[in-house]
This record gives C-alpha cells, sequence and structure tokens, in this order.
C-alpha cells in the first residue's frame, strides 16, 4: 500500500510543479473568456463594448504573463485574440461587435486548449533525476520510520513476554505449591 501512497504523491507533486508556472495565466485567461461571455451575451451595445474591453485587458495581462508560463505555442491566440477584442470594443456597430466578440470567444477558448496541452505535456517532461531523487529520499525516510516502528513493537513484545514468562512461572509455583 505505501508504494501506491508514494507513487501518488509523486504524480500530484509533478502536477503540481507543472501546472503551478501557469496559475495565474490560466486565471487571466479564464478572466477574459468569462468578460468575452458577457459581452457575447449582452443586449446593449455599450455593455458589449465594456466587457471586450475588460476581456482585452485581461489578454493582454496574459500576454504578459505567459513569459513565465512558457507555453510559447499560445502566444498565437493570444495575439488574434487581443486583435480581435480591440475590433470588439470599439466597433462600427453591435452586430460587428458581436462577430469579433465570437472570434476572441474562440481564441481564447484555443489558447486555453493550448496551455492545458502544455501542462500536460510539462508534467511528462519534469527532469526525472530529480524526481527520482526525491523519491529515493522520501522512500528512505519511509522505511527508517517502518523500521523504527518494528523496533518498537518488538521493544512491546519483548517486554509482553517476559511479563507473560513471569506469570506463567508464578502459576506453575502456585500449581507446584498450593499453600503458595
Amino acid at each position: 500500500m505505501k508504494p501506491k501512497f508514494l507513487l501518488s504523491f509523486v504524480f500530484m507533486t509533478a502536477t503540481l510543479f507543472a501546472s503551478a508556472k501557469c496559475d495565474n495565466t490560466y486565471s487571466s485567461a479564464s478572466y477574459a473568456l468569462n468578460h468575452t461571455k458577457k459581452s457575447i451575451s449582452s443586449k446593449n451595445f455599450d455593455h458589449q463594448k465594456y466587457y471586450a474591453y475588460k476581456a482585452l485587458e485581461a489578454l493582454e495581462k496574459v500576454k504578459n504573463q505567459i513569459e513565465l508560463c512558457g507555453c510559447a505555442k499560445a502566444m498565437d491566440p493570444i495575439l488574434d485574440g487581443i486583435e480581435n477584442l480591440e475590433k470588439a470594443s470599439d466597433p462600427k456597430d453591435f452586430e460587428m461587435g458581436r462577430y469579433y466578440t465570437k472570434k476572441a470567444f474562440g481564441d481564447i477558448q484555443d489558447l486555453i486548449n493550448q496551455l492545458d496541452i502544455y501542462t500536460q505535456d510539462n508534467i511528462n517532461i519534469i527532469d526525472n533525476s530529480n524526481v527520482s531523487m526525491d523519491t529515493e529520499t522520501i522512500e528512505k525516510k519511509l522505511l527508517a520510520k517502518e523500521l523504527s516502528e518494528i523496533k518498537n513493537q518488538q521493544l512491546i513484545l519483548t517486554r509482553k513476554q517476559e511479563i507473560l514468562e513471569k506469570r506463567k512461572k508464578e502459576i506453575e509455583e502456585k500449581l507446584l505449591n498450593p499453600g503458595y
């Protein structure tokens, strides 16, 4: 059971390590996606432009954060989305604004897909030497703890055995010497 736990622990740690670099990027991309949805569903022209502008701000933030994340393939959907949201935030009319917002919505979905793919690929590329070293260290600590527990149990059993042998002698003496 411990090897399964250890393997699960290592996998979860690797997953967190790989996705930690992209957490802020994901957050900003999700924010942009949410505002793009609001822009698409707006019935008011001013609201549509406002939410498109908020999505544009968030996508520009993603553009700055993508360098920390390291997902170069996500840059194309970001640039396309920025271009479409610039047109959506100052359109000629309501329909043009909605058209460009829908295009930006698709771009942002592509961006999130690229981040997902990058994160999954990054999990598989993690330097296994560090993971195996960490795994060995963790495994050694677990084995040392288990060994310590076994030694403690042996001491307890030895004490119990001494008590039982003492009790056995007392009973044998009582049987041999009923007047004791």
